[in-house]
C-alpha cells in the first residue's frame, strides 16, 4: 500500500506498522504491596487471635485491618495464609498419628500388663480410629435454680402443712 502524506511518498505504510505491533508485550500489572505489619496482623489471626489482639501485637490500627482487607489482594493473601496454616496443621496431625502408631505398636509388643496389650491390639486393628465420648446431658431441674418468670406471670409456693401431735 502507498501513501503520499504531506508530499512524501510512504510504502508499505501498513505492513510496518502490523509488524511492530506483533512485537507488543502486555504490561505487567505491579504486584499489590502488602506492609510487613498487615502480614503480620493476618499470621496472628490466623492462629487464633482477635483482629484487635492481632493488630496490637503487629503495630498496626484496627481501622488499618479493616480498611485493608476491602482490597481484593489483601483478601486473597488472607485466605493464603489460612490455607497455609491449615495445611501446616494437617501436617503436624499426620506425624502426631504416626506417633501415635508407633506408641501403640510398642506398647502391644512390650507392655507387662495383659489389658494394655489387648487394648493396643484392638486400638490398631481398628486403624486408629478413637470411639466417641460418651456424653451425659443432665435435664433436669435442680430445686431452688434460678427460674425466668414472665412479666405478669404469678409465682405460687407450695408447702406442707405442719404435723400436729397429739
Amino acid at each position: 500500500m502507498t501513501v503520499i502524506l504531506g508530499g512524501c511518498i510512504l510504502r508499505n505504510l501498513a505492513s510496518h506498522y502490523f509488524a511492530s505491533m506483533t512485537h507488543l508485550r502486555p504490561v505487567p500489572t505491579p504486584k499489590p504491596r502488602i506492609s510487613a505489619k498487615l502480614r503480620a496482623a493476618m499470621d496472628y489471626r490466623v492462629r487464633g487471635a482477635t483482629i484487635t489482639e492481632a493488630c496490637e501485637k503487629a503495630s498496626l490500627s484496627p481501622a488499618g485491618w479493616h480498611k485493608a482487607m476491602k482490597r481484593p489482594a489483601v483478601r486473597d493473601a488472607y485466605e493464603a495464609a489460612q490455607a497455609r496454616f491449615i495445611a501446616e496443621a494437617e501436617g503436624l496431625r499426620a506425624v502426631a498419628k504416626v506417633r501415635a502408631l508407633e506408641v501403640a505398636l510398642d506398647l502391644m509388643l512390650n507392655a507387662k500388663s495383659e489389658s494394655i496389650r489387648a487394648r493396643m491390639a484392638e486400638f490398631l486393628a481398628a486403624d486408629a480410629k478413637v470411639s466417641p465420648v460418651a456424653v451425659h446431658v443432665d435435664a433436669r431441674q435442680i430445686a431452688g435454680a434460678y427460674e425466668y418468670r414472665r412479666p405478669g406471670e404469678r409465682v405460687v409456693e407450695i408447702q406442707q402443712a405442719p404435723h400436729e401431735e397429739t
